[in-house]
């Protein structure tokens, strides 16, 4: 029984600080923008603009993702080459 314990509590400390994805994050955020209903036409534009701009987020974020796999398996490579 200690022993669940401690292991429970080990995990928890240990996944305390994990983070959500980026897309995670990205998703949400549309989410919430696709729920507001702005009232004025300034509010429309700002809120079409929001959208706009997390689109723009969604593809650096999807290109930064390819760029980190790339370096990774390069990185792999020069690995495996040194041994």
């Amino acid at each position: 029984m200690i022993n669940k314990l401690n292991r429970i509590t080990k995990s928890f400390i240990l996944n305390e600080g994990v983070a959500p994805t980026f897309q995670s994050w990205i998703q949400a955020l549309s989410d919430n923008l696709k729920s507001l209903n702005p009232r004025t036409v300034s509010d429309g534009r700002r809120v079409e603009l929001m959208k706009h701009q997390l689109n723009e987020l969604r593809k650096v974020t999807r290109r930064m993702h390819e760029n980190i796999n790339l370096l990774e398996d390069q990185i792999k490579l020069l690995q495996e080459e040194q041994k």
